[in-house]
């Protein structure tokens, strides 16, 4: 590891780059390996008897084909050499708890669970480590995010990643890791700087090597987010390609319009404001068109790392405070908004009892307590993971392989919504547990006269019901809870306001949505903050195409037919364009929307098969439009970024939900965009039915109506706007639509068909990624993993010495032999080191460890204390059937509990975690005041003894053993997010 990144590490180790887990995370929040998608559905004793599986990626080997796979381990040949030492990248002077946590932090940040193995690492290190070394590998992988999270504008080197091992026994676990790591994305993405293979063929290699072609179609964040990773990838693999005989491919990108960013556009307005906010100097004044919001950038989203850690955009987070006026103009009553709100989200918790089953995965853990301090197990075995399960599936009546080591099945209720994007925040839980009248009776509600708290609805009999949707099984739900509690007609616009943010979310009015399949991303939500981004999301798109050199991007290029090879990944391929332009390619990434995939302009040849074509027509594709109106001073409240207008039906009074249809997505949510424009700008949304009727209504027409709404809210004062602007997302013939759903008829495994390759043709696209559907960033996701894939078709899966780990009685030998063909002088100066530390802790005690953190947080001296009372609310009124309060239950419950506490009855708790932490603090400063003590003595004995010893090649200025300087001279210190904005929201 070079001088560089290490003084980066010193410099910044106690300021954090990304969010830490706090105190109250770990019950306040779901555990990281179901909402950051540590594992994937297991898929190890079979096939897919339907959908083929063309491309050999580690993740998608059944047991019959893994074995040949696994085959690649390199029994034979010479072991890769390491001019490098053990720990070469931990920073010497960090803390192992302090090193810990940044690694645990950086493993959530890159949507990894640090405590347990992807699918994939499950299916690479099967054959080759034990379960007690899963440990020991965390830790190394950690250790690698840990460098990337820290400074993603320069790519991680293998040499750096190997450093992350304690021991040259697992030098060769580290360079796997990294490779696979890189592969697959979740490092060395994005914008940045990426070196080619150090030891390549230079001027004297061979003219007129083959160089293949990747054409990508369309330059939207999947097409650019894949094009960049694989220019990259392509340069760090570029020694292989060229053993290979091959120069490394290029890649060319079809793009139909005259600009880049698909469905992330900002439009520039006409207007310009009379001074120039000081954010804004030399910056366009823009509004969004498609992709607007972050979702936030904590727990895994990549936007952090492309935004913050690379392109340094300035954003601003979302206020998230929704102020909803009636139709008659006046606000919303708080109280009866909320509990309308409860009643909405508790009719989704029921019907969410028949979505789809989440597939069963692989949860193959470390040792957390280790994990977490940063230490490797000690503990050796010879028998392998597959051994071990094996073994155990050999005995009578014992479980398969595919049965043992399973993650325990876990239901996601819907607690919450966001306003500001529509999305479902779930927990999880039991959907349904409790009694429908004794749920209402415990959210707020009075029950009618002659209700008992047994009453409970019948949602088995609509759901049975020919083409029942998540729509027409919602309605029926409604309408019963109709008659358990009085419900008004401002009841009901409430309820259909709400109804109106999911059908923006889903783009599509939510009878044309999947009973079972419409809320399939559930879990995989991002934290913190919503943000915008300042002048402009398309400036994302446009640093990929730009940094850290230009991609090949060929505009005006309309696509209309490909020609691919279906039975095999080294066939040829072309494409061709309206204007007669065509082009040969050895491999295809199509990431044309879903809209356009339906609408079949774009003719294949061969013709896609059934499994591909069959889920593209059972997906839905709608649309969701914005009228954006641009004011000269504003006479909106300043202060909130969001509010919301409920809408009449079109009988007014009614209490019967097919009346609220049509109009309840008409102008019902609007932003206050001003501070990310540049302008006096308001934003408002046209869902579910109102996005169609949009593409039919003229520009006139929409802007009078919603000066009308406008008015009604702010009185007559409100002006006419200087400039309006309107979306058709549906009629633009390059999109079609807006974002993909989850149509009436689809399967469960719609998404990954429509991910899956055929033969040299691969796919990408917000509807190729089913735990980040119709976002921003699982289009960019989708990129990578197609990325990945096509290299994964050139190179071949990632190769594997064998023995993986070396054995503990050849490991000296092994040191010996590597030593040999390393610079004496490192051997040397590592030698004294080892000897010098030695001697010094001869002399003294150990370097003092810092007192374990305790529990500092009030609640959980309450939660331990109320368990029970918890268990036992939950216990009331609960459904037959639905068995016992499962612990997430409980600790939901406490936790409400705790938040309806007063402060009196907190005060105890809060009394006793201050003196925790008055105890912990106590105990630090012992700890800094024992360690100083050691510190000063260690250096005076390092002194010491060099002065008896003097240290080989003083003066010589020797390396530091990490293979050169491969590093640029820059770093990133912190793009963390603040409690604020990185741009100042005042002015």
């Amino acid at each position: 590891m070079d001088d560089d990144r290490l003084a980066a590490e010193q410099e910044s180790s106690n300021a954090s780059s990304l969010s830490v887990r706090s105190e109250h995370s770990d019950l306040s929040t779901a555990p990281p390996s179901q909402s950051s998608k540590a594992t994937t559905p297991v898929d190890i004793d079979s096939s897919s008897k339907e959908i083929p599986a063309p491309i050999p990626r580690l993740s998608q080997q059944p047991s019959s084909t893994l074995s040949s796979v696994m085959n690649n381990t390199s029994i034979g040949t010479p072991r890769r050499r390491y001019d490098i030492r053990p720990k070469v990248s931990i920073p010497p002077d960090l803390p192992l708890a302090e090193y810990a946590m940044q690694c645990i932090a950086a493993a959530e940040a890159s949507r990894l669970n640090p405590y347990h193995l992807h699918q994939e690492e499950y299916l690479i290190l099967r054959d080759h480590i034990s379960h007690a070394q899963v440990t020991t590998y965390l830790n190394i992988r950690n250790g690698i995010l840990r460098l990337w999270v820290r400074n993603p504008q320069i790519a991680v080197t293998r040499e750096e990643a190997v450093g992350c091992a304690k021991d040259t026994r697992w030098f060769d676990v580290a360079s796997v890791c990294h490779e696979w790591l890189v592969r697959s994305g979740f490092i060395n993405f994005g914008c940045v700087e990426v070196r080619s293979s150090r030891k390549h063929v230079g001027k004297d290699s061979p003219s007129g090597r083959k160089r293949k072609t990747v054409v990508i179609i369309g330059a939207g964040m999947s097409g650019l987010g894949c094009a960049r990773q694989l220019e990259g990838l392509f340069l760090q693999f570029s020694k292989k390609f060229r053993e290979l005989g091959e120069e490394p491919p290029q890649v060319v990108v079809l793009e139909g319009r005259n600009r880049i960013g698909g469905r992330v556009y900002s439009k520039s307005f006409k207007t310009r404001p009379e001074d120039t906010p000081e954010q804004f100097q030399e910056k366009r004044f823009t509004a969004e068109m498609g992709g607007m919001i972050i979702t936030g950038f904590d727990r895994g989203n990549p936007l952090n790392i492309l935004v913050r850690g690379q392109l340094g955009l300035p954003y601003r987070p979302l206020r998230p405070d929704t102020t909803l006026y009636d139709s008659n103009g006046k606000p919303v009553d708080l109280e009866r908004d909320q509990l309308v709100e409860k009643l909405y989200n508790d009719c989704l918790d029921r019907v969410s009892e028949y979505k789809f089953k989440q597939p069963s995965s692989k949860l193959i853990e470390g040792n957390r307590d280790l994990v977490d301090e940063g230490k490797d197990s000690s503990a050796e075995t010879h028998r392998t993971i597959r051994q071990t399960e094996e073994a155990v599936a050999a005995q009578p009546h014992a479980p398969s392989v595919s049965e043992q080591n399973i993650a325990p099945q876990v239901n996601l209720v819907p607690v919450s919504t966001d306003r500001a994007t529509g999305r479902i925040h779930t927990e999880p839980g039991t959907p349904g547990a409790q009694k429908a009248a004794h749920k209402a009776k415990i959210m707020g509600w009075a029950l009618k006269q002659g209700v008992n708290e047994d009453a409970d609805l019948d949602i088995e009999t609509a759901t049975k019901e020919p083409n029942a949707t998540l729509g027409s099984v919602t309605d029926r739900v409604i309408a019963q809870y109709k008659d358990m509690v009085d419900l008004t007609a401002q009841d009901y616009r409430l309820m259909n306001w709400h109804i109106a943010n999911l059908e923006y979310s889903n783009a599509t009015n939510y009878h044309q949505l999947s009973l079972q399949g419409w809320d399939i991303d559930a879990g995989n939500e991002w934290e913190g903050s919503h943000s915008m981004v300042i002048g402009g999301y398309q400036n994302v798109p446009r640093g990929l195409v730009h940094i850290p050199t230009d991609l090949s991007v060929r505009q005006k290029s309309p696509v209309s037919k490909i020609t691919y090879t279906s039975d095999s990944l080294t066939g040829t391929a072309t494409v061709e364009c309206e204007d007669g332009y065509r082009i040969k390619a050895d491999y295809v990434i199509n990431t044309m929307p879903l809209g356009v995939l339906k609408h079949g302009n774009v003719q294949f040849d061969p013709p896609l098969p059934s499994w591909k074509s069959d889920a593209i027509g059972r997906l839905g594709f709608g649309v969701l439009n914005k009228v954006i109106l641009v004011y000269k001073e504003p006479f909106w409240d300043e202060e909130r970024d969001i509010f919301g207008v409920l809408r009449n039906p079109t009988n007014r009074n009614s209490l019967d939900q097919k009346d609220y249809a049509s109009q309840r997505g008409r102008f019902f949510q609007w932003f206050n965009i001003s501070k990310t424009s540049g302008l006096p700008v308001l934003l408002a949304l046209m869902a579910g039915d109102a996005g169609y009727d949009t593409e039919q209504t003229c520009n006139d027409d929409l802007t009078a109506e919603a000066t009308a709404i406008l008015r009604n809210v702010y009185g007559p004062k409100v002006p006419e706007p200087v400039e309006a602007v309107v979306t058709r997302w549906a009629s633009d013939k390059f999109a079609r639509g807006s974002y993909s759903s989850a149509g009436p008829d689809m399967k469960a495994d719609d998404y990954d068909a429509m991910a899956r390759p055929i033969g040299n043709l691969f796919f990408a696209g917000e509807h190729t990624s089913g735990t980040h559907p119709a976002t921003v960033h699982g289009a960019y996701l989708s990129g990578l993993r197609a990325a990945s894939e096509v290299l994964d078709a050139m190179l071949g899966p990632i190769e594997v010495p064998a023995p993986l780990v070396v054995p503990k009685e050849t490991s000296m030998s092994l040191k010996r032999k590597a030593g040999e063909s390393r610079d004496p002088a490192c051997v040397a100066r590592e030698a004294y080191e080892i000897e010098m530390w030695d001697y010094i802790v001869a002399q003294i005690d150990p370097r003092p460890m810092a007192p374990a953190k305790p529990a500092t947080n009030a609640y959980i001296f309450y939660s331990k204390v109320h368990y029970e009372d918890a268990r036992k609310k939950l216990e009331e009124g609960r459904r037959p059937g639905k068995g016992k309060a499962s612990a997430n239950e409980v600790r939901v419950m406490s936790a409400k509990m705790w938040r309806d506490t007063p402060e009196e009855g907190r005060r105890p708790f809060i009394e006793a975690a201050e003196e925790q932490k008055r105890s912990y603090a106590a105990a630090v400063a012992e700890w800094k005041a024992r360690v100083g003590e050691w510190d000063a003595k260690a250096t005076g004995l390092r002194a010491q003894y060099e002065g008896e010893h003097p240290p080989p090649g003083a003066g010589d200025g020797e390396g530091d053993g990490s293979g050169g300087d491969r590093r640029s001279k820059k770093r990133v210190e912190s793009y963390a997010e603040s409690e604020g904005s990185d741009v100042e929201m005042e002015g």
